[in-house]
C-alpha cells in the first residue's frame, strides 16, 4: 500500500465524505446500521473499541450508539478525516484519535475492533498481517467486525456488480467532478472475495467467522476470538 497516496486521496475529500456516502453505497442503512447492530447479541457491554481506518467516524458513530460507555480509539492516516471525527464527537471525553498506520500500530486489549471500507485498500499480504495483528492483540472473547468492499468469486458476476453499481452512482445525483474523484480513489482498491477474506481470518486464528450481511460488493464479516 502506498500510504502517502491513500492519505492524500482521503484528505482531499474529507469535508464532502459524509454527504456523499449514500450516493456511493446503495445499501447504506442496512450496511452501517442494521448489520452492525448484531454486536449487541454477542456483547451487552464493551470496555474499549478501536476503529481502524476510522475516517470521519461514520462507523464509530453507529457503534457508539450501541456502547456509549466504552472508550473509543479512532485510527486513520488522514488527519483531515480525523478532524471531522473530532467535531462529530466533540464534548465526549471517552474518545482518542491517532493519525497513524494501523498495521504498524494495531491497538491492544480491545473488546471490539471494527473497520469500514478501509482494509480493501491493502495488498493481500498486508490484509493477512492486519488480521493476524488483530487476533494477537485481542483478548479471548474479543470481536472483530469489518464492513468492506469485495469482489465476487466469479469474474462474470463481478462485472455485473460493477455495472449495476456504476449505473446506481450515475443516477445518484453526484456531479461529474465527484464521480471523477471517486474513480481516482478506486485506483487504490485491492478487492478480494468474501470467501478469501474468511480464509484469511481463519488463518489468523479466528475460529468463529461469518459473513452476516452481503449486498453485491458490500459485506459485513464478524470474527470472534
Amino acid at each position: 500500500m502506498n500510504i502517502e497516496k491513500v492519505k492524500n486521496q482521503f484528505d482531499l475529500i474529507a469535508k464532502q465524505y459524509d454527504s456523499h456516502r449514500r450516493c456511493f453505497i446503495p445499501c447504506y442503512d442496512d450496511y452501517y446500521v442494521r448489520s452492525v447492530s448484531i454486536l449487541k447479541e454477542y456483547k451487552a457491554k464493551a470496555r474499549h473499541i478501536a476503529d481502524l481506518g476510522a475516517g470521519t467516524g461514520l462507523l464509530t458513530k453507529e457503534i457508539f450508539l450501541l456502547y456509549p460507555e466504552a472508550r473509543f480509539t479512532l485510527i486513520d492516516l488522514s488527519t483531515d478525516m480525523l478532524e471531522i471525527a473530532k467535531k462529530r464527537f466533540s464534548g465526549l471525553n471517552n474518545f482518542e484519535y491517532l493519525a497513524t498506520d494501523y498495521i504498524e500500530n494495531t491497538p491492544a486489549d480491545c473488546d471490539i475492533i471494527c473497520s469500514a471500507l478501509s482494509i480493501h485498500h491493502l495488498e493481500n499480504d498486508e490484509k493477512q498481517r492486519i488480521y493476524s495483528n488483530i487476533y494477537k492483540c485481542m483478548p479471548d472473547g474479543g470481536c472483530f467486525i469489518t464492513l468492506d468492499q469485495f469482489c465476487a468469486s466469479s469474474q462474470t458476476i463481478n462485472d455485473m456488480y460493477n455495472s449495476w453499481w456504476m449505473n446506481y452512482i450515475d443516477n445518484s445525483g453526484i456531479t461529474s467532478e465527484q464521480k471523477k474523484a471517486w474513480l481516482e480513489r478506486k485506483k487504490i482498491d485491492r478487492e478480494i472475495s468474501v470467501e478469501d477474506t474468511v480464509s484469511m481470518l481463519r488463518k489468523a486464528g479466528f475460529s468463529s467467522v461469518e459473513c452476516v450481511y452481503c449486498f453485491m460488493k458490500f459485506a459485513t464479516l464478524v470474527a470472534i476470538k
